[in-house]
């Protein structure tokens, strides 16, 4: 409401003093680019393979641990006390250890989700700006600053064939570096 006050108040005296406006604005939709961008799908996939074998394992874990619990309530009954108590024990610490470590995982994983969704934002802002600057643009707003916007000023998929354009000019400098320097297992 601010914006659009302060806007309509520059535009009317712009174009009071001239019809044609010297500058020119675009929209994008942010949320889309953010969805949609390769450099979205290629962190998405690099997380994981990053915490996979982690998962993994954690779900072994949990196999076991339920495995332990059925053993215990099957046998339970016909233990001595004093070892019934015993494995109890050992299993309610085996299950705070599982409740650590998939704890853990949980925070790690949102770490790297925070950091991965940054990194991306970082290219998106970086692509929306050469676009801007490619299309001599003096302001682009998000999709959440406007009601609706033509096809003309909507600079979102230009956005994602920029960012696509990075991405795959990025990938065969990956793939040759991979290439030329592959591990050796001899």
């Amino acid at each position: 409401t601010l914006i659009g006050l302060l806007l309509s108040l520059l535009f009317s005296s712009v174009w009071a003093e001239d019809p044609n406006p010297p500058y020119r604005m675009a929209v994008v939709n942010l949320v889309k680019v953010l969805e949609q961008a390769p450099q979205s799908a290629a962190e998405g996939k690099r997380l994981e393979s990053l915490f996979a074998a982690r998962e993994a394992a954690l779900a072994q874990e949990q196999l076991e641990l339920q495995r332990a619990r059925e053993a215990l309530q099957a046998t339970g009954d016909t233990l001595p006390e004093a070892e019934r108590v015993q494995r109890e024990r050992e299993l309610r610490t085996l299950e705070r250890d599982y409740s650590r470590k998939q704890e853990d995982l949980r925070e790690e994983i949102r770490f790297a989700k925070d950091a991965a969704l940054e990194k991306v934002q970082e290219q998106v802002e970086q692509a929306v700006d050469a676009v801007r600057a490619e299309g001599q643009i003096d302001i682009v707003f998000r999709e959440s600053n406007y009601i609706v916007a033509s096809a003309r000023v909507n600079l979102t998929d230009k956005v994602l064939a920029y960012l696509q354009q990075q991405f795959d000019s990025a990938q065969p400098a990956a793939n040759d570096s991979t290439e030329a320097n592959p591990a050796s297992g001899d």
